[in-house]
């Protein structure tokens, strides 16, 4: 299973696909994201192809399209249309937008609608608010509302359906979680056109629906409908004419109208999996490299690659067991691993030496990257590598990466927020007392909801490219550093206080100073943002 991003001329929308060229686009509803569903079907029925699509404003499909039937259906319209597909399925509350989508897809043969009945019962409902609240409890809400979607009648938790199917385990409803999660804000506008779609004036146009499981027994198993899917659907219609390209290095899904600083997404095929990028500036311009902290996603860099995508062709990954990557590894890893898969990405998407930004986890896979492969660097920017006390890295390695692994009824969720709710207060963030405490406001909601879920996405991995960085030599391995490199710090950041040993660490011609600001970091004062900007782009565009 890969995932892809297409450009649909209302945002990307992600797709999880079994095979290069399916016939069938599956359109998830309550009970499932596309993803863990597209893993169910592979297990269920390993000989049907299917692409299983993320929906408009969940996963890493755009939020535009999300609050309105006709875009929404046109979106997954061309999404079917540049996969051949010429079967469409809708689950649950997707069961009318999948009627909408169908009648926009030449040529489009079958429709299957998988209980059409919990949809009709939902729309008395009004839409879910997951409103990002300071406690964190939105997110243990919008985990029981996934949950009881498999176990009652919309709006009737007390009865289980009879019949119905077996829950999904812990980590693929996590996983569901998540991904409503990326984009709270607009989960009651897609409710919403999901309540609405009947009224598409293109629902009725496609082929006479097929239904299943409308009988009142509740969710259908997916064996039971995939094996009434027609056997043509392995002979997807040929591919749309390629449009010319409108770049130099056309990017996977990349629209042709998009403004310089949009941030865009793709997948990077490398030996560790697929590596999940963000990207943003020209890809004609100077590629830069950056890499984030971990423990979550490449998302907290979004404010850093606008600032610097005016020069740069800004390329962030989330490591192989972060974010969106895949989770190549269980056990113990080490930042040797991960800077040969950045060095992988870069390779694939870079074509040739890039500059390099790291902060923290990133600053060290950074480092490594420098010298174990000084010809694709050119010159790099390291934030506050981790450089602590024997003792200090112990205690952390000991006690800072508690497992996070998800249950039955979310607790994890609570866990995560507050880690990262802590990380704010005390450094070590497991050290609550007023002697550990920083000098930090506790970011606002919608903020540290952001942090959480890049946390939940790196799941039950979360923490091997975390304790890599403090296990790191970096007293070692920085006097063998040739490259280019200003190491600094903000003076919000936790590690500010190594700069003083990375100087005495550090070889000849590098340069050690501190920022103004750490510019991933919320709360920062605008002006010493731009400043910051500022000399990070004076250093890597120096001669020399």
């Amino acid at each position: 299973m890969r995932g892809r991003y297409l450009d649909t001329g209302h945002g990307q929308i992600r797709v999880w696909l079994t095979a290069d060229r399916p016939g069938v686009l599956v359109l998830p509803g309550i009970r499932w994201s596309g993803r863990p569903l597209a893993e169910e079907l592979t297990l269920r029925a390993p000989d049907r192809p299917v692409a299983v699509a993320d929906l408009p404003g969940t996963g890493g499909s755009a939020p535009g399209a999300a609050a309105r039937v006709g875009t929404a259906a046109d979106a997954l319209a061309r999404v079917a249309t540049a996969l051949g597909a010429h079967t469409v399925v809708g689950l649950d509350m997707s069961c009318d937008l999948a009627a909408a989508v169908a009648g926009r897809v030449p040529g489009c043969r079958e429709l299957f609608l998988v209980d059409p009945g919990y949809l009709a019962a939902a729309r008395e409902l009004p839409a879910p608010d997951l409103t990002p609240r300071a406690d964190g409890t939105h997110l243990s809400r919008l985990w029981h509302l996934v949950r009881d979607a498999h176990l009652f009648p919309p709006g009737a938790p007390r009865a289980a359906v009879p019949g119905r199917a077996e829950l999904p385990g812990p980590a693929a409803l996590d996983r569901t979680v998540v991904a409503f999660a990326e984009h709270p804000e607009d989960f009651a506008a897609l409710w919403q056109t999901w309540c609405r779609a009947a009224e598409d004036p293109l629902a009725g146009a496609g082929p006479a629906p097929r239904t299943v499981g409308a009988d009142g027994t509740g969710p259908t198993p997916a064996d039971r409908w995939l094996t009434l899917l027609s056997r043509a659907h392995g002979e997807p219609r040929p591919a749309p004419e390629p449009r010319p390209a409108r770049r130099a290095l056309p990017l996977a899904g990349a629209p042709g109208d998009v403004r310089d600083t949009e941030v865009r997404r793709e997948f990077a095929d490398t030996s560790a999996g697929q590596v999940h990028l963000r990207l943003a500036g020209d890809a004609t311009a100077p590629p830069l490299l950056a890499l984030h902290s971990a423990p979550g996603s490449a998302r907290l860099l979004e404010p850093l690659m606008r600032g610097l995508s005016a020069d740069f062709h800004v390329l962030a990954p989330d490591y192989p067991g972060n974010g969106e990557s895949d989770k190549p590894w269980r056990d113990e890893v080490d930042i040797g691993r991960l800077a040969d898969a950045m060095a992988e990405v870069v390779e694939r998407r870079a074509g040739g030496p890039v500059h390099l930004w790291g902060t923290h986890t990133g600053a060290v896979i950074a480092l490594e990257l420098c010298v174990r492969r000084p010809d694709l660097v050119r010159r790099a920017v390291l934030e506050a590598p981790p450089l602590l006390p024997p003792e200090l890295t112990a205690d952390i390695l000991e006690h800072y990466l508690p497992p996070l692994r998800p249950d039955r009824f979310g607790s994890h969720l609570v866990r995560a927020w507050g880690m990262r709710r802590d990380m704010f207060l005390f450094w070590p963030w497991y050290r609550d007392r007023t002697a550990a405490s920083r000098p930090l406001h506790v970011p606002r909601a919608r903020e540290l909801h952001d942090w959480t879920v890049g946390l939940l996405q790196s799941g039950p991995t979360y923490h091997l490219s975390y304790a890599a960085a403090f296990r790191y030599p970096t007293r070692d391995r920085l006097p063998e550093l040739t490259t280019p490199a200003l190491i600094c710090a903000g003076p919000d950041d936790m590690l500010a206080d190594n700069l003083p040993a990375l100087r005495s660490a550090a070889p000849d011609g590098v340069t050690l100073a501190p920022t103004p600001a750490t510019c991933w970091y919320p709360d920062q004062d605008p002006a010493a943002v731009a400043e910051t900007v500022r000399r990070y782009r004076d250093f890597l565009t120096a001669a020399g």
